[in-house]
């Protein structure tokens, strides 16, 4: 793995072990439970980390057509029944494996090309990879904030290192 790569996955893996000891306890009710004000619960925050590192990858930087395991994105879930949490962390898990995958794969040079964004223009695959990291790191943040929500009812917390 290049440098920027390897900068890349480090990136990805340093608050991973976090996320995913705050959601090792929970049961599936406390996974699905809905913050107030139409805030997403920890199932669909685990479903979106995912979803975005394989999808725009695979649309943006691929040219592969997007893939969605449990049948339609988590942005078009009706909020009905959820993957269990076994089957979200699996997700996780099978994402993480292929990122590494695909960073072994990306030549530096690579880095510096030129991609095109619906949403941010003309964007390096630099840039792109940029996004995957903000957006696992935004979520996971979120996932602890809420695990921590949840277990201050019962007097305890988790900490995110």
């Amino acid at each position: 793995m290049g440098p920027q790569a390897r900068t890349i996955w480090d990136s990805l893996e340093f608050r991973t072990p976090a996320i995913l000891r705050a959601t090792e306890s929970l049961s599936e009710a406390e996974l699905r439970w809905q913050p107030p004000n139409a805030g997403n619960s920890i199932a669909w925050l685990l479903w979106h980390i995912p979803e975005v590192e394989d999808n725009w990858v695979r649309d943006k930087l691929l040219n592969l057509p997007k893939r969605y395991p449990f049948g339609v994105s988590v942005k078009a879930h009706s909020h009905g029944e959820w993957p269990s949490k076994n089957a979200l962390l699996s997700y996780f898990r099978e994402v993480r494996a292929l990122t590494k995958d695909r960073l072994e794969q990306t030549r530096e040079e690579e880095f510096d090309r030129m991609i095109a964004d619906e949403h941010f223009g003309s964007i390096t695959v630099r840039q792109a990879w940029g996004g995957v990291l903000t957006s696992c790191a935004w979520h996971g943040g979120q996932i602890i904030f809420i695990v921590n929500r949840l277990l201050a009812k019962a007097g305890a917390s988790v900490t995110s290192s």
